[in-house]
């Protein structure tokens, strides 16, 4: 059954409920996600000695959130299978349970006075529980909005679930800048930091209300299994292994370029180059909205000229103006450029790599058939994630040849060819006639 075949026995209402719940799941997987990349800047003292050199405070903000991504390929594997075998929905419930509870305990956490090194050690370990139950809402609730969808309305509902992204960015930053603007220092380091990390938690329960009133046939269950005998892990692996190596090869080439917009750059910005966290977030704030209306835009024209031509185009665009972006933003920072001179440099680095997302999820659904749909999209996302989830080694690795601010755009260049080589090579999902 492909995407298009997909079963009519739900209602427009349960198509659009679905829709939402897609929309709601990246809202909410963003959120888990990210937190630390945006929060753990402005909140290291509060886990780290204070006489740390700078490369050092930064690689320990940045392997508490690659931590994150390295438990997403595990539960892909685990809820991708379980998805396609025994349902979307029930996946879903059982993995947002799961990321909702681990949100909270992290917002308990004690710092380094209490516990010494010893809380980012269980920082470390929550991330990567809550990376492995975190993957399940890609590998279940999205492939299920998608196949609810009408052909003609699918764009429409990739954009739709791409926007839960920035839009968690948006109330990320939202509430850490009110936290950094209204608590003091002293209050934010001890219980300002915690307060997105609670709200994330709420927000996870509301996921799981509205998640339950999701309908899903159980008839479009059974011919998934029907269709093939073998779990579909080892379908994916055996009869579709050109297909998952060709979509490995995307995402991985995707997220080396994206990593260090998405979750270097407010790093890069507030710990390297020495600006201040509240810019940091304001800066987010405005790429948010810019990226909403992008995603939707780079939907809508997907649908018009092919999501394959699109991709290759704006992998072109990322290879080149993001590189050039980074370059730019390090030397105006460096020689004390105006602050709206770096914000328009941030916004556009952050904002160029995330606008393609509702085409890109649109674009790998649409490839592989529903028996393995939810493995291989969650296997071929979460797995084209690990090489560049690493990026803190490669990026301490090239530090050695070249100065610490600037080697990011060396991933960049990298990861946007890749993706652009990957993709010309693959077919065309939704062709124009």
């Amino acid at each position: 059954m492909t995407l298009s075949e997909s079963t009519t026995r739900v209602t427009a209402a349960d198509e659009r409920r679905s829709a939402r719940g897609g929309a709601f799941s990246m809202f909410v997987d963003s959120f888990d996600v990210y937190l630390p990349a945006l929060v753990l800047p402005a909140a290291m003292a509060y886990f780290m000695p204070p006489d740390l050199p700078t490369p050092i405070r930064a690689t320990f903000t940045t392997v508490l959130f690659t931590v994150g991504l390295l438990g997403r390929p595990i539960g892909s594997v685990i809820f991708g299978n379980l998805s396609d075998r025994i349902g979307r929905k029930r996946v879903t419930m059982l993995s947002g349970w799961g990321f909702t509870i681990v949100t909270l305990l992290m917002g308990l956490l004690p710092g380094y006075a209490a516990w010494g090194y010893g809380g980012i050690a269980v920082f470390a370990v929550l991330r990567l529980i809550g990376g492995i139950f975190l993957a399940g809402g890609y590998a279940a609730p999205i492939p299920l909005a998608l196949e609810q969808a009408r052909p003609h309305r699918r764009g429409r509902v990739g954009a739709l679930i791409g926007i839960g992204a920035p839009g968690s960015f948006l109330l990320m930053n939202v509430l850490l800048f009110g936290v950094l603007e209204t608590v003091p220092h002293d209050g934010f380091l001890s219980w300002g930091w915690r307060v997105p990390f609670f709200v994330g938690f709420l927000l996870g329960l509301v996921y799981l209300w509205h998640y339950s009133k999701v309908v899903e046939d159980e008839e479009s269950i059974k011919q998934r299994r029907a269709a093939s005998t073998r779990q579909p892990v080892v379908e994916l692996f055996t009869t579709h292994r050109k297909l998952i190596t060709s979509v490995f090869l995307f995402t991985c080439g995707y997220w080396f370029a994206t990593q260090m917009s998405v979750s270097f750059l407010t790093t890069l910005l507030v710990q390297v180059l020495g600006r201040s966290a509240t810019l940091g977030s304001v800066l987010e704030i405005v790429s948010s909205i810019v990226t909403i209306g992008m995603i939707v835009v780079l939907a809508e024209i997907s649908q018009r000229i092919g999501r394959r031509a699109l991709l290759m185009r704006w992998a072109l665009v990322m290879t080149v103006v993001v590189a050039a972006a980074f370059v730019l933003l390090v030397v105006a920072a460096r020689n004390g450029a105006p602050e709206w001179v770096i914000g328009v440099l941030y916004v556009v680095a952050k904002v160029v790599p995330s606008a393609p997302l509702g085409v890109i999820l649109v674009y790998l659904n649409e490839r592989f058939p529903s028996s393995v749909r939810a493995s291989g999209y969650g296997i071929g996302y979460m797995f084209g994630l690990i090489l560049p989830g690493l990026y803190t080694v490669w990026l301490l690795a090239l530090s050695a040849l070249m100065p610490y601010e600037f080697t990011p755009v060396v991933l960049i260049l990298f990861g946007g060819l890749l993706m652009f080589t990957a993709v010309r090579r693959g077919p065309e999902t939704h062709p124009v006639r």
